[in-house]
């Protein structure tokens, strides 16, 4: 070993470099490449996670939806409208030769000017309302007759009926102590001093298809009878499913909703297997037979094709030995 080499050996460095500065660098490079690996599939994961939850939670809030949607729905198609009230205008014939009033008081009320109002098979309540002062003449009327007949279009008699109303008894005790205890609310005019009678006059009417009633005829059989106003109320009587949709609207929401949330989610997640080919194998025997025979099929052919390749394939080596000793013995013919 020369002097040169001896000193470039001994060249501290050189062994700092080779021993000490290159490993380093080695580790740390390994290290750091380990890291960045490990964080990026850290990160991939992180993404696809994410990407997975959202997609759950977008199918998840579509679903909700369309199972609330459908409970709307069929709410607003199968429930009719519960209450319809129109106003009522009394009219009379007012006397020649004295006051009073010389006829029944009577009011027309036009219910719709569509074909129909009421939904057909739906049982209603139909009431008049009338707003009667505690005066001494109605007290001393007694009872008088309300009568209403239903019209459908052309003046079509669907029904009629009558029924027999008159104001609440009050004794002259309780009149006193009502009348002072309300003094305040009378005197700023918050209140008067009257009656509400609600006279049923259909407790359970419902509506022909094929004769709707468009029209009302209303009339009070009193001469006597005084009236500041009143209002014709049409109400639907439920029963079965509307009953209880009507009377529990937030459990028969929670039921249906949640009937419809499963009835989708199930829809949901075998449309989902099927685009996925993830059947379980006795659906797929059952749904599937046809895919299932045409896989088949293509397997014996694509079969039936390898064995007559692998059956062909000695026919060839045959041949291709056949040429080659016909090259062999041509140039043993021409010499």
């Amino acid at each position: 070993m020369s002097l040169g080499s001896l000193i470039n050996f001994m060249n501290p460095f050189r062994v700092f470099q080779q021993y000490v500065s290159l490993p380093v660098e080695v580790f740390v490079s390994r290290q750091y490449s380990g890291y960045k690996k490990k964080t990026e599939e850290g990160l991939t994961s992180v993404k696809e996670l994410l990407f997975r939850a959202g997609v759950v939670t977008v199918f998840l809030a579509a679903i909700i939806w369309v199972s609330i949607f459908m409970y709307v729905v069929f709410y607003y198609t199968y429930m009719p409208n519960v209450t319809h009230v129109r106003p009522v205008h009394l009219q009379f014939k007012s006397c020649d030769e004295s006051m009073g009033v010389c006829s029944f008081p009577s009011a027309h009320v036009q219910l719709t000017r569509r074909s129909q109002m009421l939904m057909s098979g739906q049982s209603y309540r139909i009431k008049l309302v009338l707003d009667m002062p505690e005066s001494q003449t109605n007290k001393d009327l007694g009872m008088f007759m309300v009568c209403a007949q239903m019209r459908a279009k052309g003046g079509v008699l669907v029904s009629s009926s009558c029924r027999a109303a008159m104001l609440r008894h009050r004794s002259i005790v309780h009149y006193i102590m009502r009348t002072l205890t309300l003094a305040p609310i009378f005197i700023t005019g918050l209140d008067e001093e009257k009656q509400q009678l609600q006279v049923e006059l259909f407790s359970d009417f419902e509506d022909d298809e094929n004769i709707p009633i468009t029209d009302a005829y209303v009339e009070v059989q009193s001469r006597y009878a005084q009236v500041y106003g009143c209002e014709l109320h049409v109400e639907a009587h439920f029963a079965g499913l509307r009953y209880y949709m009507f009377h529990w609207p937030k459990v028969s929401a929670v039921i249906g909703i949640s009937s419809n949330l499963f009835f989708v989610s199930l829809v949901f997640i075998l449309s989902w297997y099927h685009l996925q080919d993830g059947l379980p194998e006795f659906i797929k025997n059952k749904f599937g037979g046809e895919t299932k025979t045409e896989q088949d099929d293509d397997e014996k052919r694509g079969g039936k094709i390898k064995l007559e390749k692998e059956d062909s394939s000695p026919f060839f080596e045959g041949d291709i030995l056949l040429e080659e000793l016909q090259r062999i013995e041509e140039p043993k013919k021409k010499s």
